[in-house]
């Protein structure tokens, strides 16, 4: 029996891992503490209460002088605001603070970390969180893979709310994002991130997909922005692509909202855009609605006209024009009411469905619109 008996334990012990330990913050106490308590698969619950760390440097070295209200550099953590109706889990900005929570190994660089695993961080879960008025973005995310974001909100952190770059393997979902003057809810230079069931109101652009593949971005909410939706390929990062994603079952609506970025190429977008791809790959479009934006609805189009350089750049660059890139069974009513004259290219006008013309293998079917742009017939999908 003695033997049976150490066999059913050795069983058990590597059929059920150990489980992490629970830390618990109370209000009064710091968050930043436990962090650096926990171990790797701990969670760490946070009572009701505000939220004012003292903060310390950012581990990445993407602005090296940069100060984190919290900073999570451990693998696998679980950060979880216990959340009540009506009694949020807030981080507030203490002072001089950039970020709100950045999640990164130490030092870690963009163009180290695509390809050395030691630069990156494996899980984390970031739950039930509201970040607010920090200087540059709400929750950052760099080079973590198998992440987790949920259930949280950001408002009025002065670049993005929630952005994860150089990271894969992650879900982003229930979150709540508004006052960034560039993006509410961002997804730079990643692969296999869902984007699933969240709302961006009152930010410049609400949800972004730079330079990444595998993209799921779908049932989401956008109204009030200046741009809605962007899927876009830029040159000089450390991804160079923007291939294979799926926008899809979105709501763009009303995305207005002046233009009040405050450097970059978010400047470039017009008021009033719905849905914007530029010189994406094997992106697909369906089943979105995009209504009431002053400028367009859904827009393909490739870099230069964007910028309004001559095409033989784009070449030198490296950017070529859209190709593959399917958009069907979408709804696109009532825009480019109003177009932005002053940042959409010279005697564009508005409309519901708009496309330059250029590039291979695009097609667009069963969308419902009025206002149609382009400079030759829309091909069908096959």
């Amino acid at each position: 029996m003695q033997g049976l008996h150490s066999v059913v334990l050795a069983a058990c012990a590597v059929s059920f891992p150990a489980i992490g330990a629970t830390w618990i913050v109370n209000p009064g106490e710091s968050i930043q503490d436990a962090v650096d308590q926990a171990s790797p698969g701990d969670t760490i619950h946070i009572l009701p209460g505000t939220y004012r760390e003292a903060g310390r440097d950012c581990p990445s070295l993407t602005n090296p002088r940069q100060r984190c209200g919290v900073r999570i550099t451990k693998d696998d953590l679980h950060l979880v605001g216990a959340r009540l109706p009506g009694q949020p889990v807030v981080l507030e900005n203490a002072g001089g603070q950039d970020e709100g929570i950045e999640v990164a190994v130490q030092d870690a660089r963009g163009d180290a970390c695509l390809d050395d695993p030691s630069q990156r961080i494996q899980g984390s879960t970031l739950e039930g969180l509201t970040v607010n008025g920090f200087s540059d973005n709400g929750i950052y995310l760099f080079c973590v893979d198998h992440f987790t974001i949920r259930n949280c909100e950001t408002h009025d952190n002065v670049e993005y709310g929630l952005f994860p770059s150089h990271s894969a393997f992650g879900l982003i979902t229930g979150n709540v994002a508004t006052g960034s003057n560039d993006t509410g809810i961002y997804v730079g230079e990643s692969h296999d991130v869902r984007v699933t069931h969240n709302a961006a109101h009152g930010n410049v652009s609400g949800f972004e997909i730079e330079n990444s593949s595998g993209v799921e971005l779908d049932h989401n909410l956008a109204v009030g922005n200046t741009a809605g939706i962007l899927s876009f390929t830029l040159p000089f990062l450390d991804v160079n692509v923007n291939e294979d994603n799926s926008i899809h079952h979105n709501t763009a609506v009303l995305n207005n909202r002046d233009n009040t970025c405050t450097e970059g190429d978010v400047c470039l977008v017009p008021i009033g855009t719905g849905i914007l791809l530029i010189s994406t790959q094997r992106n697909q479009v369906r089943n979105n609605v995009a209504l009431g934006d002053n400028s367009v609805g859904i827009a393909l189009v490739d870099l230069c006209t964007v910028i309004q350089e001559p095409q033989e750049l784009c070449r030198l660059l490296g950017i070529d024009p859209p190709g593959g890139t399917r958009i069907e069974r979408n709804i696109a009513l009532g825009n480019g009411q109003n177009p932005d004259v002053k940042r959409l290219p010279p005697d564009t006008p508005g409309a519901d469905l708009l496309w330059t013309g250029l590039g291979e293998d695009n097609c667009w079917s069963r969308n419902l619109s009025e206002i149609d742009v382009t400079p030759v017939p829309f091909p069908e999908c096959q």
